[in-house]
């Protein structure tokens, strides 16, 4: 989990998920038919090795109801995987994601918002790669983003608006990050808040969206918590990463939506 930055009271309006640690898939049960195949389809592309916060994308298109198109990718360590598809003017898209070897490990259909679909998962190091299909036989062009998370944060999955969540984590050193993904099917506001319950650690925050662009960087003078006020959020998938800019501690993060 090492990333270069130096660089979360509980007021909750939904129901509150407290987890101390991991995650595991986001979005586990789709609504296509799963074709198990022994090849990597042509039209898609091989992103490489992605190291831990690596973001790419491709745009492509599927362009009849057969058409597949294939995405490989590979690890070096553990992380958690947050792989989101667009689809534009109409396109009804889905992914599935599979290990090099062709095992099938997870897909979905329509968990993301509107018509499009969302996977987050914890991987081991290896070769994967993602299939897109049009469900129903859609099809129109799309966006597919991959973004390598630390695995160290949990994975809320979809909240509604409002919603309140929080989560406990650990910081062991200024290397340590956690990353707690969540998808918003509506415009919503958003407020984080990081709270140190031990240790001696100079916390910050960082909020993204799933294409990669950072929407807020706090990191406060001193020891002070870090929080994240007023966010204003499109419906789509984010990545809130808690990280330190030295010493070590336990700390709860809470995700307000309204």
């Amino acid at each position: 989990m090492n990333m270069p930055i130096s660089r979360l009271a509980l007021l909750l309006v939904a129901p509150v998920l407290l987890l101390a640690t991991g995650c595991d898939h986001h979005h586990d049960e789709d609504d296509h038919n799963v074709v198990i195949i022994d090849h990597v389809p042509a039209g898609g592309r091989d992103f490489g090795l992605m190291l831990m916060f690596d973001h790419d994308y491709a745009d492509r298109d599927i362009s009849d109801p057969h058409d597949l198109d294939g995405f490989e990718f590979r690890l070096n360590e553990p992380a958690l995987v947050v792989i989101t598809l667009t689809g534009q003017g109409g396109f009804d898209g889905f992914l599935d994601l599979y290990r090099g070897d062709f095992h099938f490990l997870w897909g979905d259909d329509n968990g993301g918002p509107g018509a499009d679909a969302v996977l987050v998962g914890s991987l081991s190091a290896g070769s994967y790669f993602v299939v897109v299909g049009g469900s129903g036989g859609s099809t129109g062009n799309y966006s597919m983003d991959i973004t390598i998370e630390a695995p160290g944060g949990v994975d809320f999955g979809v909240l509604g608006v409002p919603a309140g969540v929080i989560a406990s984590a650990s910081i062991a050193d200024a290397a340590d990050v956690d990353s707690f993904i969540f998808t918003v099917n509506s415009s919503a506001t958003l407020d984080v808040f990081v709270t140190r319950t031990s240790g001696n650690y100079d916390g910050n925050l960082q909020i993204l969206n799933e294409y990669g662009v950072e929407l807020a960087w706090v990191d406060p003078a001193g020891a002070g918590d870090p929080a994240a006020i007023n966010i204003a959020l499109s419906p789509g998938t984010y990545m809130v990463r808690v990280g330190a800019s030295s010493g070590s501690g336990n700390y709860t993060v809470q995700v307000d939506l309204n």
